[in-house]
């Protein structure tokens, strides 16, 4: 039985809570189980599997299920920075459509604040310059952001990913959406089930889990709230410089915020600090159970370098400077 049709079935047909069921897989990874080895036997086995025997007896997946299209959180191209997540908002699974090998690119969230026309213009300048350069724009689906994105990559080359606030089965796709899907130039994400509708309550969480899928946020506006994982951030703006924290740096520019991200394209992302204790407890009273959103497994070996540079000439040309550093990291 496909793991991932299995994981599917078990965070949210199985009749576990959400939460539950995922700490229940934290606890077999780290006894080097899959979920379907931890199954078996049950419900005799039900105390060695740290289960009480009503959730022992519940946990008889049919014996045939659906496929499944999404990353689970052990897998190596599942976005690594979300691992520093805490317990309420790390996705166990992220549903996909489109190509996942575009998450090997360096990817740029465009956080959806509320655009004027000035700094619209400016991030469509600054849009139009990102997809000549090798990044993966994102934002989410439905937003201001999303529609510059697409506006822009009808008429140049590039690729693009965008979240979704609902079930992928729920998004009204457009032809161009389709063509792009076809193209290999687009991946959609979202930690929902496929048939979720969209809900405010999650809203919160969501872009929690969309800036830290990104190594870079873009915003024209400071950030109103604190980022635990000190995403690097570019902010477009004319006003004059405020004080803004470290990981924050101010441009009026959208050709000196483009080549600010270009020069850093080969050097690794500072790593990310821990959470705080605060923001673990912040998300206690949210409506999370419905939602693919908790605590992590131990991720799977990251891709080899060779393997890496593979994939990513298959998808156009290669910076030299990532090329040289991936080679090196193969040779050593």
């Amino acid at each position: 039985m496909d793991e991932t049709s299995l994981w599917a079935w078990f965070l949210f047909r199985s009749g576990l809570p959400a939460q539950r069921a995922k700490a229940l897989l934290a606890e077999w990874a780290a006894q080097q189980l899959t979920l379907a080895a931890a199954l078996e036997g049950l419900p005799a086995r039900a105390a060695d599997r740290g289960l009480t025997p009503d959730e022992a007896a519940r946990l008889r997946p049919p014996a045939s299920l659906p496929t499944v299209r999404a990353l689970r959180w052990n897998e190596s191209l599942y976005p690594r920075r979300l691992h520093s997540l805490p317990l309420k908002v790390r996705p166990a699974l992220l549903f996909y459509l489109g190509e996942t090998s575009l998450l090997l690119r360096p990817i740029v969230y465009l956080n959806p604040d509320i655009l004027t026309p000035e700094n619209e213009e400016t991030l469509r300048e600054f849009i139009s310059l990102l997809l000549g350069e090798y990044f993966l724009p994102a934002a989410f689906y439905g937003t201001r952001q999303a529609e510059l994105l697409l506006e822009e990559l009808a008429a140049s080359e590039g690729d693009l990913l965008l979240f979704a606030r609902r079930g992928l089965a729920q998004l009204p796709l457009t032809e161009f959406e389709r063509t792009l899907l076809a193209a290999q130039r687009l991946i959609i994400m979202t930690p929902l089930p496929p048939e979720t509708p969209p809900n405010p309550a999650w809203d919160a969480v969501l872009s929690q889990v969309a800036l830290a899928t990104a190594g870079y946020c873009v915003t024209v506006a400071p950030p109103a709230a604190a980022d635990p994982l000190l995403t690097p951030t570019v902010l477009l703006s004319s006003a004059p410089r405020l004080t803004l924290p470290a990981h924050v740096h101010a441009f009026s520019d959208a050709a000196e915020a483009v080549q600010w991200l270009t020069e850093g394209l080969g050097a690794a992302l500072p790593p990310s600090a821990p959470v705080a204790a605060q923001r673990e407890s912040a998300w206690v009273d949210a409506p999370l159970d419905a939602a693919p959103l908790g605590e992590s497994l131990p991720p799977e070996p990251p891709l080899p370098p060779a393997e890496a540079l593979r994939l990513l000439e298959a998808r156009g040309q290669v910076p030299e400077v990532l090329r040289k550093r991936l080679l090196g990291a193969a040779s050593r």
